[in-house]
Formats: structure tokens, sequence, C-alpha cells
């Protein structure tokens, strides 16, 4: 799995916010409200309504500040009161252009705020979108989750906001795990086994980190295993963020114990600025949260956990070195059968033929391409490229799978065969390889 978020959490803790905030509050004085969302390697997708506009949204405990991303700066009549401001971000001597903006209508579902202030950041490189093969236009967090208490169901693809005057519901077959704030940021302790040597830390809580762990190495608590492969980690302001790749024997978070979790060490030059808070020593991330069903409550700062169908599944890495992301789109043709009803004005006798005809069609459908290779990775000794676009996959056409799909291929196991039709200038190419575990 890869980490998207690690640019923008760089880049806001640049912003100190003076901002005042009006709350949420859900329409018509209901207890609930219930949202549909889309999850894309493990992350929380919503769609909303900024000032009548419609985008998408990532839904991320892990940032204290609303930020909307990737408009162009024509765009700007979408926003209210809006103040131009230069950004530099930590590590970084180049100013960011951005701005603030405050007296916002944000809807999302029944929920509402009509005054949201947040920042907007127009910068290229700052874009989810690629990577994950759906449009995100920007990150929520604290701004949500404080007025709410905030139930998750990975399965079934929804939360529900409660108004936490009107919650009831009993969470005894839940497990509680107390909270702790430091910038209107989540933290947990948790318990882990590296090598057989037990330590306590403090991990910021962070469903927009679609990892399952990222640990800061340090003298006294937590230090890289022996056994680890050198990978990609993210995209960080100075360029890519890289690191080891392993795994710890135990983590324990109250009552739960999950074992053989994989975990990510990054380097520390890559998250130079991340440890704003001196108590923490890394993240937790969405790859351990989607094996619970989830309640948050940050106004009695406790997490709520109960087990899903998920909460046993192994831990994986891609085991095929390849990083894809969306690229645009490309032609697709196929042919559609019409069905065409001859009357018998056409004909000599007096009857009606239903006569089959086809048709060609051309529609536009997601491409994707290989952004990043593992070194030594099975696919890199295969010949595959960084640029070659993918055509098929096992036999399937590309663009009818999602980000989702190729996960599942690139983490099926050891020794899986996986066979590849990419494009290459123009030039169709066949390869086959082999998934192979870096860990063995």
């Amino acid at each position: 799995m890869l980490t998207f978020k690690l640019f923008i959490l760089l880049l806001c803790a640049a912003i100190t916010s003076g901002f005042g905030q009006e709350n949420f509050r859900i329409k018509d004085g209901k207890k609930k409200d219930r949202i549909k969302f889309e999850m894309v390697n493990n992350l929380i997708i919503v769609p909303v309504e900024l000032n009548g506009t419609q985008l998408s949204f990532l839904v991320d405990t892990g940032v204290k500040t609303t930020v909307l991303l990737t408009l162009n700066e024509e765009d700007t009549l979408l926003l209210k009161s809006a103040e131009r401001i230069f950004l530099r971000g930590i590590g970084g001597e180049e100013l960011i252009k951005a701005y603030r903006s405050s007296n916002n209508e944000f809807r999302l579902g029944n929920t509402t705020s009509t005054n949201l202030n947040f920042y907007v950041i127009y910068d290229p490189d700052i874009n989810f979108s690629p990577r994950l093969g759906v449009p995100v236009h920007g990150i929520i967090g604290y701004d949500l989750f404080k007025d709410f208490v905030v139930e998750i169901n990975y399965p079934r693809r929804f939360l529900v906001l409660h108004d936490p005057e009107k919650y009831s519901k009993k969470l005894r077959r839940y497990k509680e795990v107390p909270l702790e704030f430091f910038q209107d940021k989540p933290y947990v302790q948790v318990g882990l086994n590296i090598e057989g040597k037990e330590s306590r830390a403090t991990l910021l809580l962070d469903n927009g980190l679609s990892d399952a762990l990222w640990l800061f190495p340090d003298s006294e608590k937590i230090h890289v295993p022996q056994n680890t492969f050198h990978d990609f980690l993210g995209r960080g302001l100075l360029g890519d963020v890289v690191g080891e790749r392993s795994i710890v024997e135990t983590l324990t978070m109250g009552e739960e114990v999950l074992n053989n979790v994989s975990a990510s060490f990054p380097d520390s030059l890559s998250v130079e600025g991340l440890k704003t808070y001196h108590a923490r020593n890394g993240s937790m991330g969405a790859e351990i949260l989607k094996r619970f069903h989830v309640v948050f409550d940050y106004r009695d700062q406790k997490l709520y956990l109960r087990g899903n169908k998920w909460r046993n599944n192994e831990f994986r890495h891609n085991l095929s070195g390849i990083v894809l992301e969306h690229k645009g789109y490309q032609i697709v043709e196929s042919y559609e059968e019409v069905v065409r009803s001859i009357s018998s004005r056409e004909l000599s006798k007096n009857e009606i033929i239903l006569e089959p005809s086809l048709y060609r069609k051309f529609e536009l459908k997601p491409a994707f391409q290989i952004a990043r290779l593992r070194p030594d990775s099975p696919a890199i000794k295969a010949g595959l490229k960084v640029g070659d676009e993918v055509l098929k996959i096992n036999g399937r056409d590309t663009w009818k799978l999602d980000l989702n799909d190729f996960n599942s291929f690139f983490t099926s196991g050891e020794g899986r065969k996986i066979k590849m039709q990419v494009l290459r200038k123009d030039q169709k190419m066949e390869f086959e390889f082999q998934l192979r575990n870096p860990l063995k």
C-alpha cells in the first residue's frame, strides 16, 4: 500500500490557523446522518458540496485544518472572503501560493456548516487524484470530528455522524481505547514488540494514512528490524519519501492485539518537521483501522473498536514492486447490439420482424501507468519500466479495473504469476513475473 498523505501533512504543519469556526449541524435537528463513502487504498472519500459546487473530500483524522486542493486560480470565484497568502513548507525554500478563505457553505449529506474556513493550495505536485484514480479536491478532519461522535463501517462503506447530545448507542461489545490530543489531533498509546523487544509508543491516529504503521526509529523505543526491504513510501515536499518496510511481531492497543503487522520506517530526513509533538513515535493508519468498526468520540477523548470481518486478515506488502497511477483516459472501442423492429409497411407480408444490428461504440475509460518501480523487484527484473501504460493484467483489460483491484493482484501471495501487457512508445509488449516476498 502507498501513502498519499505526507505531502499535505508537511504543508499543513506550516499553517497556523487563526480562524474562528462555526460548528457543523445536522439538518432539521436530527440525531444522526448516515453517509456513504468510496474507499480507495483504505482511504475514505465522500461527496461534498462547497458553495454549491459538487466536490470530493478525503475524511482524515490526521489533519487539523480543512484544505482545498488542485483548483485553478480562476476557480477562486468558488470561495468567499478569500485572502491571498504564501506558505513556506517545512524544509522547503520556495513559497507556495495559497488562499485563506472564510464564511464558506459546506454540506456533507444532511450535515452543513455555513461558516467553514479553510486554506486553498495551488500546487500541481499536491494532487492525490492520479494515485487514487478518483478525484480528490480536499481534506477535512478535525473541523468535522470535533462536532460529532463519528462511527465508521469500513466493509459496508458508510459513516454515521451522531449528535453527541442525542447519542445513546450502547457500546458494550466495543473495546474502549483512551485518546490524548495535541494541537487538535488524536494520539493513542500502543505496545510494540519488535524482534522480541517490548516498548510503548505514542502514535498519531491517522485514518488518512493508507499504510498500517509508520514508525520513527530512535535509540530508546523503536529500532528498525534486521529483516527489511528498501521502498518508496510516499511523496514529500522535497521529493520521494523512502525508507524500510518490515513487520512488528505484535501491536497492542487497549485490549486488542494484532500480530505480524506491516510497518514502515521512513528515513529521518523524509519526515523532518512531522514530529511537532515531542512524544510522537509515528502514525497508525487505515490498514489497521479498517479491521474494526470504529467510533471516534473526540469530546470524551475515547476510541471504541469492535473487530469486523477483516479483523484477522493477514497484513500484506506489495510483492510486485509496482506503483501505479491513473493516467488520464484511453479510447475503448466496443460493439453494441441494437434490435431494430421492421414493421409490416416495409415487408410484403403482414408481419413484424426484429432485426439485430451491431453498432461501433467509442468510450473514454481510465488508463493506468507505472509511476514507480522498487529496485530489485520482480517487475523491474522482468523488464517493466516507469511510464509503461498497463493495458492488461492476467488477461483482464485494465480499464475495467480500479486501483483496489490492482492492489489485490499485487498483494495476492508469494509465487503468484502475473502477466502484463503494456504500451511503451506506441508498441504493445508482454511481460511475466512471479510475486516474491522481499522479507524472505
